[in-house]
């Protein structure tokens, strides 16, 4: 790998995790570019070479985990309930190692970076559907599904394994909700 783009790597996550460690302190909206470079030890034009916004920092975040994902992940594989149920554990999985930084940005308000995310999942995972078919909502249904489950695992602890959750996941999609 160049080394000027692993430096400029290095760069953008010490700004993604000094960002981290600003919204924990005060709100997104009252964080400053100054602070944020003062906070990652970075120079000023560093900052500006990677990212037009904060805003781009959290998205960089995402698109980062979304590739670390992404590459634990054999995509040639046929699709079957065994290849959805080991995709969502090797997903969840990293969710739960991220957990702090997905919970912090649901507190701040970007829950719908983490949906967004879990949407292209989706359409990696299940294959993106033309837009006049109107079975593509369900690619959405499944994808808040799970964000919404996954979100509330996180908050309660995680007690479960992410392998019972996929499996819990797996139940509803095939059998609806019992009680």
């Amino acid at each position: 790998m160049d080394k000027r783009f692993q430096k400029q790597e290095q760069v953008k996550q010490k700004i993604e995790e000094a960002l981290f460690i600003l919204l924990k302190q005060k709100n997104f909206s009252e964080i400053t570019i100054t602070e944020l470079i003062n906070q990652a030890g970075v120079a000023r034009a560093s900052y500006y070479r990677n990212f037009e916004s904060k805003e781009a920092v959290i998205e960089s975040y995402m698109l980062r985990q979304r590739k670390e994902v992404a590459h634990k992940i054999d995509f040639t594989e046929e699709i079957s309930d065994l290849f959805i149920k080991e995709k969502l554990i090797t997903s969840l999985e990293h969710y739960l190692k991220q957990k702090y930084y997905i919970l912090m940005l649901c507190d701040k308000g970007f829950s719908s970076l983490i949906l967004e995310d879990m949407n292209q999942f989706a359409e990696i995972i299940l294959g993106d559907m033309t837009s006049s078919s109107p079975e593509r909502y369900q690619l959405y249904f499944l994808s808040g599904a799970m964000f919404n489950m996954t979100i509330h695992w996180l908050r309660t602890g995680a007690m479960e394994s992410p392998r019972e959750l996929a499996t819990v996941f797996l139940k509803l999609l095939n059998h609806g909700i019992t009680r």
